[in-house]
């Protein structure tokens, strides 16, 4: 009976001493590195006065009051992998007669809006303008982007005959947000 007794107490230190060798432990470290995004943006202005504007000189296929301005995106040469290095430009407005005017809701003018253009000469108002939710890529998918300038116009428009319609004095502000992004 003693023989079982022990056989049993040295059964049950085995099982347990098996069962502490059989628990192991691993570890996974964690690294990174947190760096600056690629591209910094600034402004050489950052209030651009498009001045007073006559309501009378608010006519259909005018873009008056044009200032010019300029957006600088400093880079640093890091791949984007299979990402394009962007720009998104981000403002309220609406589209008026077919041209997007960059309005805010606060504006008390009636009929006006912001018309912005990238150019580095004054723009007629037959060009090409931006929209909100425009991308301008700063280089191509994988590519490295290069320091750049991008020139701009801004000025006031009624759009065609029908915006022009509705022009009423007052107050025009707009607010246009450029990000930088990946996409």
């Amino acid at each position: 009976m003693h023989l079982n007794r022990f056989s049993l107490k040295a059964l049950f230190l085995l099982i347990l001493s098996l069962g502490s060798l059989a628990a192991q432990a691993v570890t996974l470290n964690f690294s990174a590195s947190i760096v600056q995004e690629t591209c910094s943006l600034s402004l050489d202005k950052s209030v651009l006065s498009l001045g007073e504007v006559p309501q009378t000189s608010l006519r259909s296929g005018a873009l008056v009051n044009l200032q010019p301005f300029s957006l600088r995106a400093d880079c640093s040469p890091v791949s984007s992998g299979l990402q394009q290095p962007v720009i998104l430009l981000v403002g309220a407005g609406a589209e008026q007669d077919g041209k997007w005017l960059f309005r805010s809701s606060d504006s008390t003018a009636g009929g006006a809006g912001v018309m912005l253009v990238q150019s580095a000469t004054a723009p007629a108002y037959a060009a090409t303008e931006m929209k909100s939710n425009a991308i301008l890529p700063l280089a191509g998918v994988g590519q490295s982007p290069n320091s750049q300038e991008l020139p701009f116009f801004a000025g006031v428009s009624c759009g065609g005959s029908t915006g022009c319609a509705t022009v009423k004095p007052g107050a025009l502000t707009a607010n246009v947000m450029f990000i930088f992004a990946y996409r």
